[in-house]
């Protein structure tokens, strides 16, 4: 049964590649598009995180309401959604694997946490391919009001399921934590889209 929500997170401005990152596209599609398509199959609550103007007539968009960057997006989308867990991406990462998502619903089903993150190889936590609960909400609140915006430093406060990326087996962890930065790693998505649709 489709139920649930998710949050795409599309307020970056994209300096470092050049442009409004929901604009990038791979295919003749837009990757945000891609996204809400993609998401729609495992939730029926598909919100967009954006200050800047953008329109869709099958998701509601949220603006920043306290702090700023992608925890105030998070926090913004906790109050507003129906549901108890938030499953929060990055408008850049093309790539992410429905199945894995649904490997993370069952883990939070079986165990109730603040939120359900991945460790990666590199040992830094995936916070935007991640599960958040409600209960999140008042922490999160609290290290916005008190300017404190990096998401690291909240983790460390909340009662987290880790999923340790060395031990999954059958996901293509390179590609579901791909994300886009620089006009090369469009050069290189251009190139892993290719490869995706002759496989």
């Amino acid at each position: 049964m489709v139920t649930g929500s998710a949050l795409i997170l599309a307020g970056g401005r994209g300096t470092r590649i050049g442009y409004d990152k929901k604009k990038l596209e791979l295919g003749g599609e837009t990757v945000i598009a891609s996204l809400i398509t993609k998401l729609q199959l495992l939730f029926s609550e598909v919100l967009v995180s954006s200050n800047e103007p953008f329109t869709h007539d099958q998701v509601v968009v949220l603006q920043d309401e306290i702090g700023a960057g992608p925890l105030a997006g998070i926090y913004r989308g906790l109050t507003y959604c129906k549901s108890e867990y938030l499953y929060v991406v990055a408008c850049d990462m093309p790539f992410i694997s429905l199945e894995y998502i649904g490997y993370m619903q069952e883990v939070i089903r079986k165990k109730p946490v603040d939120a359900c993150v991945t460790r990666r190889a590199d040992g830094f936590y995936e916070p935007f391919n991640a599960f958040f609960n409600k209960s999140c909400l008042k922490p999160m609140y609290e290290a916005l009001v008190g300017h404190t915006y990096k998401i690291s430093t909240l983790l460390d406060r909340l009662h987290l399921h880790i999923i340790d990326a060395s031990g999954l087996k059958g996901f293509n962890q390179e590609d579901m934590f791909f994300n886009i930065n620089y006009q090369e790693d469009l050069e290189l998505a251009k190139s892993k889209a290719r490869h995706r649709s002759l496989g």
